[in-house]
């Protein structure tokens, strides 16, 4: 080829690729609830990359799983999806997103993939294969002012604590002391209750495979522990209904004052505690966090959060990629996804935390472990925690009597580990 051939080859494939770069469009899939202010962060993104635009795409958390695996497996889907830690794993293996390895060639992190939490749950044949997005957990928020009112001056330490001081609460003032969501998300504090005991769901066998963690009568136990709170009239018996920690019938309790103590996780509790300022301007806040009880064991909760990964099938993955990387930047936490935090060590260090969250940075930064086990069994995250739940709201419910619903429950966990 002649060197003015050749030149003017290459001068039309640059173009092209400039072309391709300026004109990309992509789709980025967002499960939580903040999509004007994810939509406000993608308008600054297109700014500041003149001729990439960013469609962004909603889904429920219950959906957003199998709509992906399905529509990736024939080729389809959004550029870059919003997923849970332990969902990457799994669609490693089934090939449909791309790796971090790969995706590094059009930009590093400035402090280095290496900084982010949890990597550990991204990997998956010696590979990375998302980026931790954002870093959560749950802990305990309380109303100072009914405790105060029951004549509690100091937070529960162990879980009989918290059945304790409820009772006193229901005594002393008729109010609710702990209320929780008792229906498909009592998975966590089910687990938290355990953990807190020793025993588990799943855990390792020793010899390289996996067991239930917990014998069927510690597991009736466990629902016993949380059907008492119903039994008793110490929390209404319609949570049993009651599917996620920020619904209205539990959050108006705390928001009113005819509530004590509940449990949820980091963006609900900032949520609450914007409703009741929205409520209230100028009034003191009158809530407290702190760390989950123990039993016989330390407290823990869930490392949990999001991850961002990046679709196999992406026509393109640079653009794909600088939206990654903006995801991730200080700046997105600060003025946008402000209900979240960052699930990288460097930002986690930085975050000014209100006296009212001090309770969940503890929580985060001491008492939590990943689901470990759990993902690494193959039983599937998933399916363990609608097997539990539904055996918990048997329990709960009267239908079977714990120990039966525990029982079924061991036989059903020990089939999906193949035991």
């Amino acid at each position: 080829m002649h060197l003015k051939t050749y030149l003017a080859t290459a001068a039309v494939a640059a173009l092209s690729a400039g072309m391709a770069l300026a004109d990309a469009q992509i789709t980025f899939r967002f499960n939580d609830s903040e999509r004007e202010e994810m939509r406000a962060a993608l308008d600054e993104f297109e700014a500041a990359n003149p001729g990439i635009t960013v469609e962004l795409q909603t889904i429920a958390w219950k959906d957003s799983r199998d709509q992906f695996l399905r529509e990736a497996a024939v080729g389809q889907g959004p550029d870059v999806v919003h997923i849970a830690f332990v969902w990457t794993q799994e669609m490693a293996e089934a090939g449909i997103v791309k790796s971090i390895e790969e995706m590094t060639q059009y930009g590093e992190f400035p402090n280095g993939f290496d900084d982010f939490i949890a990597t550990d749950l991204t990997m998956y044949d010696g590979k990375a294969w998302g980026v931790p997005w954002s870093a959560d957990t749950w802990a305990m928020v309380y109303r100072t002012d009914v405790l105060a009112e029951a004549g509690i001056d100091e937070l529960p330490q162990t879980w009989d604590d918290l059945l304790a001081d409820s009772r006193k609460i229901k005594e002393a003032t008729g109010k609710t002391g702990f209320s929780f969501a008792a229906a498909n998300q009592v998975w966590f504090p089910l687990n938290y209750y355990l953990w807190s005991n020793g025993q588990a769901i799943v855990s390792e066998d020793g010899a390289g495979g996996y067991q239930v963690g917990a014998s069927a009568e510690e597991l009736a136990a466990a629902m016993d522990y949380f059907k008492t709170y119903v039994d008793e009239g110490l929390a209404p018996r319609s949570i049993l209904a009651i599917d996620v920690p920020h619904d209205p019938a539990l959050l108006q309790g705390l928001l009113d004052g005819s509530q004590a103590m509940a449990l949820m996780p980091t963006n609900t509790y900032r949520q609450l505690l914007s409703a009741y300022e929205e409520a209230n301007p100028g009034a003191d806040v009158p809530f407290a966090s702190g760390v989950m009880m123990g039993g016989s064991e330390e407290p823990k909760t869930h490392l949990g959060g999001r991850t961002l990964v990046v679709n196999a099938n992406t026509e393109h993955p640079e653009e794909s990629w600088k939206l990654v990387q903006f995801l991730t930047d200080a700046g997105l936490f600060e003025k946008h996804y402000t209900n979240q935090f960052p699930a990288q060590k460097t930002l986690l260090g930085q975050i000014e935390y209100r006296p009212e969250e001090l309770g969940f940075s503890e929580q985060l930064a001491n008492n939590t472990r990943t689901w470990g086990a759990y993902a690494d069994s193959g039983a599937g995250v998933g399916q363990l925690w609608n097997l539990t739940s539904r055996a918990v709201g048997t329990a709960m419910s009267g239908q079977a009597s714990s120990l039966d619903a525990a029982n079924e429950l061991v036989g059903e966990v020990d089939r999906l580990l193949e035991n």
